[in-house]
């Protein structure tokens, strides 16, 4: 945790915005790995005013593109209240994200609403998600999470897929043997690649019908103000991490 913080202060700042914005970031994902581990998008707009709310599809996801958490799922466009939706955007647009945690990371970030194609399977509570721990870009650890809500079933394994949890129960995780996706190895090199040019990483993604889609890069889980609740993974992490000398 103490490592993840001097990253936080003095390391991952203003700089590395491009990577936390949520349309930019595509770019560098497209630059690495391919355009084919995106998500469709239907546009980006610096204003809610400029959204086409009719041309849009039945179904649709918005979201902010200079934070976390500011995200609306449209699953049907005529059910909507657009006003409520309106009022919502705009004051999603009025926030700095970075007064939330001082993730420097944020502060210079442009607000914008991103338009997303609507994925039933992302929003839906079977949803697997795979979030890739890499140091100085090599994937070391992967956590895996299903469902987000209820009956929450959550593990972490090994690159050889072995489960790391200890042996005895940890209140914050209910032990799932989660089955190993076809893909993972494609998954380690999709991840591998995303987080070479970094000291921390962690990246985020989907596995939806054997087609791996890009989540996000995640610079500090929990804004890095929380211990693991598992005590050999806050020394191995920062064991792993080696900070630059100057």
């Amino acid at each position: 945790m103490e490592k993840t913080l001097w990253l936080k202060l003095n390391y991952y700042t203003e700089s590395y915005g491009s990577y936390a914005d949520k349309y930019e970031v595509r770019s560098y994902v497209k630059n690495k790995v391919g355009e084919k581990y995106l998500n469709s998008i239907f546009g980006v707009y610096d204003s809610v005013s400029a959204i086409n709310f009719e041309a849009l599809p039945s179904q649709f996801v918005l979201k902010g593109t200079h934070g976390s958490g500011y995200n609306i799922i449209v699953k049907d466009k005529n059910e909507l209240n657009l006003e409520v939706i309106k009022n919502k955007l705009n004051h999603f647009l009025s926030e700095n994200y970075y007064h939330k945690f001082r993730e420097k990371i944020y502060k210079d970030l442009k607000p914008r609403i991103l338009i997303e194609k609507y994925i039933s399977e992302i929003d839906s509570n079977a949803l697997i998600d795979y979030k890739f721990h890499c140091f100085h870009g090599k994937p070391k650890y992967v956590f895996v999470q299903k469902n987000k809500s209820k009956d929450l079933r959550k593990s972490f394994y090994d690159l050889n897929w072995n489960q790391v949890l200890p042996e005895k129960y940890i209140s914050a995780f209910h032990e799932a043997d989660f089955k190993k996706p076809e893909n993972f190895e494609e998954m380690i090199q999709i991840a591998e690649k995303l987080s070479q040019d970094f000291i921390f990483l962690r990246v985020d993604m989907y596995s939806i019908g054997n087609k791996i889609i890009f989540g996000e890069l995640t610079f500090f889980s929990n804004a890095g103000l929380i211990r693991s609740s598992i005590e050999r993974f806050n020394k191995e992490f920062g064991d792993l991490i080696q900070l630059p000398n100057n």
